[in-house]
């Protein structure tokens, strides 16, 4: 990511980042550290199962889904140690883009989504910039990544309200926490400028990729 540019671009569109998960996990473990006189924050880790390395990873790269399971772990951990409710821990990992809710049904739902009308595989690949391969890889059980699951909802015209039910499903979740998200967010709300003629997926892979943030795709399109 590219810090400057990105903070340039969220200033210049009037955008403003919520609380991130690093920052919010490192409250929590200060609070902890303090009521239960620890000498150490790396103490407190160790009781969440992290080290302080892969929190520090977390907050420079607060876009990665790469560590998406080790933070749904360590957030499992914070509602047990910190004694957070169901909201409360939803909200902490929806600071990382996650969602702790609808894994089990998202193949059904998607699937179902899909008959609905949405469009033919091939035409919806196309738009996405998705490689048919990885549309039936969703399709037969598997879960794709954020930005690919982001790429297919944006590309069917689906508004935020859809896209987050879509992506809760998937154990993910637009975040105002993220850079990445909020660009998306953008782009999606009544705000956005674009002349109509162009996909809105060209604009935000446009902007991502000047901001050297994930872009809304697969790596490669294949037949």
């Amino acid at each position: 990511m590219d810090y400057a540019k990105t903070k340039q671009w969220l200033d210049d569109h009037g955008v403003i980042l919520e609380e991130s998960f690093y920052t919010a996990l490192n409250n929590l473990a200060k609070d902890y550290k303090k009521t239960n006189d620890l000498r150490l924050l790396e103490d407190v880790y160790q009781k969440l199962g992290v080290n302080k390395q892969a929190v520090s990873w977390w907050k420079n790269h607060p876009y990665s889904t790469q560590t998406r399971e080790s933070k749904k772990q360590v957030i499992a951990s914070c509602a047990k140690i910190f004694h957070l409710n169901s909201e409360e821990s939803e909200l902490l990992a929806n600071k990382a883009g996650l969602s702790l809710s609808g894994e089990h049904d998202f193949c059904g739902y998607f699937r179902q989504f899909l008959n609905g009308g949405r469009g033919r595989g091939k035409s919806i690949c196309e738009a996405a910039n998705v490689s048919e391969r990885m549309f039936q890889y969703i399709k037969s059980q598997k879960r794709p990544s954020k930005e690919t699951l982001l790429a297919i909802a944006i590309s069917l015209g689906l508004g935020i309200d859809e896209i987050q039910l879509l992506l809760k499903k998937a154990g993910y979740a637009l975040s105002a926490s993220l850079p990445n998200d909020a660009v998306v967010c953008w782009f999606l709300s009544g705000e956005r400028k674009t002349d109509g003629t162009v996909p809105v997926l060209f604009y935000i892979n446009e902007v991502l990729d000047e901001l050297r943030l994930p872009l809304l795709m697969t790596r490669l399109k294949s037949s």
